[in-house]
């Protein structure tokens, strides 16, 4: 009888333990979680970092694009003038 009883004692801890803990003793696993969550905000701190310098140099990439198709437009209209100013010479179009 003495037996039965420390057995439904020992069931009774077993089941309160499992109750409190979630049954592997070890806490599921969440006494690392700050040092991960941690990390993790880091990574996200670097990467948006990392994004605004992208985000940056493709502006200034644009900006400088702009610039450049701006000047070889312009060099294009000059180099078009000039060649139809040389035709309208050669044809006798003009003085």
């Amino acid at each position: 009888m003495e037996r039965r009883i420390a057995e439904g004692r020992e069931r009774r801890e077993a089941r309160k333990i499992i109750e409190k803990d979630g049954g592997g003793n070890d806490n599921g696993g969440m006494d690392d979680l700050a040092p991960r969550v941690a990390v993790l905000e880091q990574i996200a701190k670097d990467t948006q970092g990392v994004l605004k310098e992208i985000k940056d140099d493709l502006r200034a990439m644009r900006t400088s694009q702009e610039r450049d198709f701006r000047l070889l437009f312009g060099a294009i209209i000059t180099v078009t003038l000039g060649l139809a100013g040389l035709m309208a010479h050669g044809f006798h179009w003009i003085g």
